[in-house]
């Protein structure tokens, strides 16, 4: 996945649950080709399956699955810039791996590229956390909808029954006035006049 990657946002600001999977199960493989500690890997595996598990079932993630996976992300990309830069890591041992350790065997190294790379995939994943929709956005849309459609059906009452009432009106008056050869008589008709 590039930086330039990006799950299909609608125009409200989220993104389809189905490819949101998709892009969730993008990044189950690239984060399995970083060279992250192993219990990271395995955090962030665990996180990512719970998130993909919920948008499959419900379309939505819980907030508290996006800000364990935005924390657990963020850890990750704190371990990868406390790596030590090498040119080529000799005998790593990502099950071992403690970031920040300079002790043999424990070290955390990785090439420039490789940092790179994990640091974009890190990034990626951040965003897309935060493209996420959750139930609190859900209701979100559906309110203003709800609104636009009680708002709609009261200006058609109100259309309606101005409707009806000029309707009424125009009867009234037709039973009142009486035509002339011309169309028109402004209720003269009939008057003789002061007596």
């Amino acid at each position: 996945m590039c930086s330039n990657d990006s799950p299909s946002v609608k125009p409200d600001g989220t993104a389809d649950a189905a490819e949101l999977a998709a892009t969730y199960e993008e990044f189950l493989l690239d984060i399995e080709e970083q060279p992250l500690p192993e219990y990271r890997t395995d955090e962030l595996r665990a996180r990512i399956e719970e998130i993909r598990g919920t948008l499959a079932v419900e379309g939505v993630a819980s907030a508290g699955q996006l800000q364990q996976l935005l924390r657990t992300a963020t850890e990750a990309l704190a371990d990868v810039r406390a790596a030590q830069v090498v040119s080529a890591p000799t005998g790593r041992d990502l099950a071992n791996a403690v970031p920040g350790a300079t002790d043999t065997g424990a070290a955390y190294e990785m090439t420039e590229t490789e940092q790179q790379q994990a640091t974009n995939v890190l990034i990626d994943l951040l965003f897309t956390v935060v493209e996420t929709p959750t139930h609190t956005d859900r209701r979100r849309r559906e309110e203003p909808a709800a609104r636009d459609d009680g708002a709609r059906e009261a200006h058609d009452n109100d259309t309606r029954e101005a409707n009806d009432d000029d309707a009424r009106d125009a009867h009234d008056d037709g039973a009142h006035s009486t035509d002339t050869e011309d169309g028109t008589d402004f209720g003269v008709t009939g008057y003789a006049g002061p007596e």
